[in-house]
């Protein structure tokens, strides 16, 4: 094993780490305790004030009235008193979310909706709701979310610059076990963006415990080196990594640490590490590392139903004159039906018959198929239009109302391409596990018509795994609007 090179943060023989007169550091724990309540506070009076300023510029400013401002202020700690309490509920104000705010816009909006369904429930019961005015409403429901989600913005981007170089919110972690399951700890956590410094590795002193001591790795000391720096201060977290050690050692390093003032976690398995993702769950009550949850679990998949039979059928009713002309225009362009059938697998792999506007010469749906490329002298001319603008995909509204695909999904493939990438792309099957969509997350962003090399289909089955594992209504949302954009601005259409 080559040798490890582990960050050692700050010199201790200096006072940049805030050392108190009892030679005690004093930082990180506290502050990155702090934060998160900090940001919960600046939450709550930000959606407080948007509600009264909103008020304030529409009433003075706009209708040139007076205005009840009790009634507006009200209104805005009961809505920030639900937004807040949501989000903490949910963890949104721990630390590592708010240094890892990815999907936080998307939380924040998802749960306003639920604080304004509840306001406006309130206000109709007690019968106030004409007190308020339906733009205020709406411009304070904007102005309030994105504000929010500007806090949370800045509060990432601050903690980010804090945890640079062992700053204020840096936390250094120790790893009490000289293991190939403490070293790949190191690794990963100096790859992590939330400002993790790894202080060094400790040999636990267990006979039997290690897997991987010598090689070239550098051993920082032994089990008391570890507690000289904890109790110095130099330490924030213990992670034990010793995965041979038995029951009862096991329990006694946890005793021996567990009288220092640290965190103590156990790293469990060296495969636990290799998946990036995955939180601490319980199954039977016993804790498990939960690496994917079901698709649209719960009320996921009433929602997504409702949503597919909903627009489909407003769509269906909206584009039935277009429909007709471009099944009137195919018929007039010259003999062969004017729809075309083509097996495809459905939601768990089910055999289902997708439809589409005929656009080409042939229609093929054996064991070998022949995707269509520029130029395809087997695409109609009315064909080739219809399939630059998408509009070949329409007659699969009716796939939609009878449940054998959704709105947005992965893009199902013929059945000949699809044992053919079974076969070559590593969990390509996992796109089964929703129903195949007439646009997806693949395809607004790029990946759409043909697919001659397995790297570009590999790149579509990222982006459509990608959707399975991070579904949600406002998701779908997003991808239909993109949508709307990729058909008028067409790209990669053949």
């Amino acid at each position: 094993m080559g040798e490890q090179r582990l960050s050692t943060g700050a010199d201790h023989s200096t006072g940049a780490d805030n050392f108190s007169s009892d030679g005690v550091r004093h930082r990180g724990p506290m502050a990155r305790a702090l934060f998160g309540d900090i940001v919960q506070f600046i939450d709550f009076i930000v959606v407080i004030l948007t509600a009264v300023l909103v008020a304030y510029v529409y009433h003075v400013y706009y209708l040139g009235s007076e205005f009840d401002i009790q009634y507006y202020a009200a209104a805005g700690i009961m809505s920030a008193t639900g937004l807040t309490a949501l989000m903490r509920r949910d963890g949104y104000y721990d630390f590592d979310q708010v240094t890892g705010a990815e999907h936080s816009a998307r939380a924040i909006i998802s749960r306003w909706a639920l604080v304004l369904l509840g306001l406006l429930a309130f206000g109709f019961a007690l019968k106030i709701s004409e007190n308020f005015s339906r733009v205020w409403l709406a411009v304070w429901s904007v102005t309030a979310v994105s504000s929010v989600i500007a806090v949370r913005l800045s509060a990432n981007a601050f903690v980010r610059k804090m945890s640079r170089d062992g700053g204020v919110f840096a936390r250094r972690v120790a790893v009490l076990g000289a293991t190939a399951l403490g070293v790949k700890f190191v690794e990963r956590a100096n790859a992590s963006p939330t400002g993790i410094i790894v202080d060094g590795i400790y040999d636990a002193g267990l006979a039997d415990a290690g897997d991987s001591q010598g090689a070239g790795l550098t051993v920082k000391g032994d089990f008391n080196d570890l507690v000289f720096a904890a109790r110095h201060g130099e330490i924030d977290d213990v992670v034990i990594a010793t995965p041979r050690a038995s029951a009862e050692e096991m329990q006694m390093l946890v005793r021996r640490l567990s009288i220092l003032p640290v965190s103590i976690a156990i790293c469990s398995n060296i495969h636990w590490l290799d998946h990036l993702g995955g939180a601490i769950s319980r199954v039977g009550g016993v804790r498990v590392l939960s690496l994917y949850r079901r698709p649209l679990e719960g009320w996921g998949s009433v929602i997504k139903r409702l949503e597919d039979y909903i627009l489909a059928s407003i769509a269906l009713v909206a584009l039935s004159p277009l429909m007709l002309a471009i099944a009137v225009a195919i018929k007039l362009q010259g003999k062969g039906p004017v729809l075309f059938a083509q097996k495809r697998h459905g939601f768990n792999n089910a055999v289902f018959k997708v439809y589409k506007f005929r656009t080409m010469t042939v229609a093929e749906d054996g064991d070998v198929i022949t995707q269509a490329k520029p130029g395809d002298a087997r695409i109609t001319p009315l064909g080739g239009f219809l399939r630059r603008y998408s509009l070949d995909e329409l007659p699969q509204l009716f796939n939609v109302i009878k449940g054998e695909m959704s709105l947005v999904g992965p893009r199902p493939h013929a059945l000949a391409h699809n044992h053919q990438y079974a076969r070559t792309i590593e969990n390509y099957s996992g796109r089964h596990k929703v129903k195949p969509g007439i646009t997806g997350w693949a395809q607004v962003n790029g990946y759409r018509g043909e697919t001659s090399e397995n790297e570009q289909m590999e790149e579509r089955v990222r982006y459509d795994l990608d959707y399975v594992d991070n579904w949600s209504l406002w998701f779908d949302i997003k991808i239909l609007f993109l949508t709307v954009k990729a058909v008028v601005f067409p790209q990669n259409a053949v």
